[in-house]
């Protein structure tokens, strides 16, 4: 047998080396990814009743601060068609007073006093109000949440008064093709049905409600099973023990003494599968819808009928929305920016919800080349299907790191954390590690990447919404064919 030869030993010995040194750096990282957070479910029995509020423990050992979350399971498309903004104008209406902090003016003044973070957010599928401060502010932190959400006053006159600065809010919206071309889009796609609702609401609802529509809304939607409290941070400096701190947790509960549903708000389901059967369930006729705007750019946003919230391959497409689109690397940015510069932003779009998703594209361009940038960006996604574009094993790993470092990165602060858990648990009822959700989509390879794509992107189910100042229609609708 001929000898080894002291290179070709170099080469073996440094090749181990090399996978010892990375297979190191992997156990490392999952051991500090375990080792950030240590999280606990529990339901907290409320006082004098047989009723329960969930809430989710998430300790953050490093951290000074505390974010307190209230979630809660609903949003614009859980409304009547004549309730359209009220779940976004009820976010607005708890801020405006309490039994036990009055005014707006005293609540502010009571969480400033302290350095607090606050604020509330609402959504399609869910709201949520959160308070971040320093860990020894939790008991104030929890006392105004609380309040704000279990007494709230709803006086007309508030009402009224801030009927004007939401429709202020609704007009800057409007104002602002950027953020507008989604709302148009999402009211064509799914004419008809609750999804269709603009957060936000009309100048006609919103200028329609009453402390009565406040009241009957809180009783069927703030009932505490269709709330979760989340409280993350360093837990040990919240309380002397974890008795002492679900008895500051029930004394909070215990100010819920109005009448509420007593159930969780079922979810919205489907039978469809996949993205053919979701486009024919969930989705309108309707493919195509110019605004005509005189603008400088053209804003348009397109996408075909995806997954929906629990779908088996949600990982897999979102590391393909990564490549597609997700940064400035991707092919979207790559081709459509910096190769032909039709666009100062343009960026893959992903949403998931109970029973139906989209998976396509937003961009800002040259109105005068918008059918050019309608047309190349197209063919980022069709050519997903050709040979000469096929996804490689280097895309697929740089997408997954930059996952991994944007999922770590946006871990960084409490309230994100408290996102991270709690809208998991709320809307799919998960409890999923940070280092589960990252080995999951560690898992997707390229034969996922390619079969997902293959059932998304198909001929005859592409939408456009576009906003601009065109005077042939006709020439844009068939950029996009």
């Amino acid at each position: 047998m001929p000898r080894m030869s002291k290179s070709k030993k170099y080469i073996q010995f440094y090749s181990l080396f090399v996978r010892l040194f990375l297979g190191l750096v992997f156990y490392l990282k999952v051991l500090r990814i375990k080792d950030m957070f240590q999280v606990s479910y529990k339901e907290i029995q409320l006082k004098k009743t047989s009723r329960k509020l969930p809430v989710i423990f998430i300790d953050i050992k490093t951290s000074k601060s505390v974010t307190t979350m209230f979630l809660a399971n609903t949003g614009s498309r859980y409304e009547k068609k004549e309730e359209e903004g009220l779940a976004h104008f009820f976010e607005h209406m708890v801020f405006k007073g309490t039994d036990k902090f009055s005014t707006a003016k005293e609540i502010s003044e009571t969480l400033d006093s302290v350095g607090a973070d606050f604020n509330a957010f609402t959504s399609k599928e869910y709201t949520g109000y959160y308070v971040r401060s320093a860990s020894a502010n939790f008991p104030l932190a929890l006392d105004v949440l609380s309040d704000m959400l279990f007494r709230p006053k709803l006086r007309q006159t508030d009402i009224d008064r801030e009927k004007g600065v939401i429709v202020e809010e609704l007009n800057m919206y409007a104002d602002n093709p950027s953020s507008h071309i989604a709302d148009v889009f999402e009211q064509m796609i799914f004419k008809g049905r609750d999804l269709a609702h603009p957060i936000i609401g009309r100048k006609e609802t919103i200028n329609s409600f009453n402390t009565a529509d406040f009241k009957s809304f809180l009783k069927r939607f703030y009932g505490p099973e269709n709330l979760i409290l989340v409280i993350a941070g360093g837990l040990k400096d919240l309380a002397k023990s974890e008795a002492e701190l679900l008895i500051q947790i029930e004394t909070a509960s215990a100010k819920l003494e109005d009448e509420r549903a007593d159930f969780k708000n079922p979810y919205p389901t489907t039978s469809a599968t996949g993205p053919a059967s979701i486009g024919l369930e969930s989705f309108s006729n309707d493919k195509f819808r110019l605004v005509n705007k005189d603008t400088e750019q053209a804003h348009f946003l397109m996408a075909w009928p995806a997954l929906h919230t629990n779908h088996a391959d949600r990982y897999t497409l979102q590391v393909l929305s990564t490549i597609v689109g997700g940064n400035m690397s991707s092919r979207l940015f790559s081709k459509v920016r910096e190769e032909l510069g039709l666009a100062y932003y343009v960026n893959s779009d992903l949403d998931f919800f109970h029973d139906t998703g989209v998976f396509g594209c937003s961009a800002g361009v040259d109105r005068n080349r918008a059918e050019e940038a309608i047309k190349v960006s197209k063919a980022v996604f069709t050519d997903l299907l050709r040979e000469k574009a096929k996804i490689g094993s280097k895309e697929l790993a740089r997408a997954k790191e930059y996952l991994r470092g944007k999922t770590l990165l946006s871990l960084e602060g409490s309230n994100s954390v408290a996102q991270f858990f709690g809208i998991r648990k709320l809307l799919r009822n998960e409890m999923i590690s940070v280092e589960d959700a990252l080995k999951n989509m560690d898992a997707v390879t390229i034969d996922d990447l390619e079969r997902v794509a293959a059932e998304i992107v198909r001929d005859g189910e592409l939408r456009l919404a576009i906003i601009g100042n065109f005077k042939n229609e006709e020439k844009i609708r068939l950029a996009m064919s």
